[in-house]
């Protein structure tokens, strides 16, 4: 069984879920949505979800963009209906 997500790796998971095509585009600071631009995640936490193979880049080296991946919509989906049903029966 895999680890649970760090907060940093699950905010930056749903902020790439409720982004536009699932993409995160990258700034000089960091990874950010467009819809969301003041939450910026850094390299580190992006390389975090890559090798929990939740993000893809459009190049290995330079990456302009991070994806999330099959897998990666999946848990994200699974995170968003955790918290509606943690929220339904509150």
């Amino acid at each position: 069984m895999p680890a649970p997500l760090k907060p940093l790796e699950r905010a930056a998971l749903l902020t790439a879920f409720s982004a536009t095509g699932n993409t995160l585009k990258r700034t000089r600071g960091g990874f950010v949505s467009p819809s969301k631009p003041a939450q910026v995640f850094t390299r580190r936490v992006i390389n975090w979800l890559d090798e929990r193979a939740l993000i893809d880049f459009d190049d290995r080296m330079f990456p302009t963009k991070a994806m999330l991946t099959k897998l990666g919509v999946k848990q994200a989906q699974a995170l968003v209906d955790e918290a509606r049903a943690k929220a339904g029966a509150a």
